[in-house]
């Protein structure tokens, strides 16, 4: 029998890292309990500003590259999030197949460039060969756990030379981390009490790569036919669950199915540009504004 254990966590959960795992309601996140301590000032209710579209599942298929002539010398494989949406790592693939297997290389966002060259997809420079990479401390298969020790921190923050990640926003090392790639997918639940009212289609990020909009999907057979609706990051609550001995992610929005889904909601239906365009973006936070100040006005548990 399955037992499910709600820590309550808001948006932020001291040194849970959550991984993708399963596709039902939630993501498995990891085998061991953490605690749920951190806390951080919310922002404004609205996305960040889109001046390029920067889709998440595209940065992901990324690469990174070496100085000069060196070509590509791995894989963008994920990147690491904190609970609002705030960079901390880009994750690389070194050797395997696909992104499986090889070895998972945190670099410390900050570290390199990552700009988008026409025809050539996402890339991470970074001021290093292959040979020099391959020094890097690694992370274990299937496992974010030693984003939460604090002797690998220091030695992955002494190769890359990089400061501690989270820097002024108060989301340090040990912050609530999650994979962008596990949102891709996973299902929302409603602030109705409805179990899934939606499924996170991609995530858009602003010039300073934060993440600033979540693309929610609907409807459609096998793709075709979907709705999406762009809603601010910010607008979603993650949590973690414990099922049996293991950890889930649970993705909620605070809106309803209802308002969703309404004829009246701005819809994408796979125009990304249209994000690009400042009278779009205006009826975006204006038509979610009043979840937002429904939600600022609720008690925080």
């Amino acid at each position: 029998m399955k037992t499910l254990r709600t820590l309550s966590i808001p948006a932020i959960a001291c040194g849970l890292v959550l991984a993708a795992g399963v596709s039902a309601t939630a993501q498995v996140v990891e085998d061991r309990p953490a605690t749920a301590n951190a806390t951080q000032e919310p922002r404004a209710r609205t996305g960040g500003g889109i001046d390029v579209v920067r889709r998440v599942s595209e940065i992901l298929s990324g690469e990174a590259r070496g100085p000069g002539d060196a070509g590509r010398i791995a894989a963008i494989s994920d990147m690491i999030m904190d609970g609002q949406g705030k960079p901390h790592y880009i994750l690389i693939s070194r050797g395997g197949v696909a992104g499986v297997g090889g070895d998972k290389i945190a670099v410390p966002f900050g570290v390199g460039d990552l700009t988008y060259v026409e025809d050539g997809g996402w890339r991470l420079q970074l001021n290093m060969t292959g040979d020099q990479l391959e020094q890097a401390p690694t992370l274990e298969e299937g496992s974010l756990d030693q984003l939460r020790d604090a002797n690998w921190l220091q030695a992955n923050r002494k190769f890359f030379q990089a400061e501690q990640a989270g820097g002024a926003s108060g989301t340090g090392d040990d912050a609530f981390l999650f994979r962008a790639s596990a949102l891709k997918g996973a299902q929302v639940r409603g602030s109705g009490g409805e179990e899934s009212i939606a499924n996170v289609d991609d995530v858009l990020l602003d010039a300073d790569l934060n993440a600033s909009y979540a693309i929610l999907g609907y409807g459609g057979v096998a793709g075709l036919g979907k709705n999406q609706v762009p809603v601010p990051f910010n607008m979603l609550r993650l949590s973690a669950e414990a099922e049996d001995d293991r950890y889930v992610l649970i993705v909620a929005v605070d809106t309803t199915k209802e308002r969703l889904q309404s004829e009246a909601a701005p819809r994408l239906d796979g125009e990304y540009n249209r994000m690009l365009d400042p009278t779009f973006i205006g009826r975006v936070d204006e038509y979610f504004s009043a979840e937002a100040g429904a939600v600022e006005a609720r008690p925080r548990p």
